[in-house]
């Protein structure tokens, strides 16, 4: 999916591609990715705790000014700061925090996701 992330300032904006994955809990975004927006991951609102295949990590959690995929818009959206391995070619996840946000429902059949 594509998703567009807006800057700290709210001039700026990055688009991203993104995997659905209804394993996350979280959308997640590359720390570089925010630090090009303007920021401060190492100031977060809190750090997450993320079961990943190296391990437990704690990673970052930032509050970005807006964010839109697939035509919705949030606005104050928490977003964890965590790089994903080089060799995928995506930017980020999409999680189940906005997936069940906007009721979204997928239909494997299909190869589709709508939403309410």
């Amino acid at each position: 999916m594509q998703a567009t992330i807006g800057s700290i300032e709210g001039g700026n904006f990055l688009r991203v591609r993104l995997l659905v994955d209804t394993g996350s809990s979280f959308t997640i975004l590359p720390v570089q990715v925010l630090q090009n927006l303007g920021y401060d991951t190492g100031n977060p609102l809190r750090r997450q705790e993320l079961v990943t295949g190296q391990g437990i990590i704690y990673a970052p959690v930032i509050n970005v000014s807006w964010f839109n995929c697939v035509g919705q818009l949030i606005e104050d959206f928490e977003i964890v700061a965590h790089n994903l391995p080089p060799n995928i070619r995506i930017n980020g996840l999409i999680g189940m925090d906005f997936l069940t946000r906007f009721q979204a429902v997928i239909s494997v059949g299909d190869a589709e996701i709508k939403f309410q």
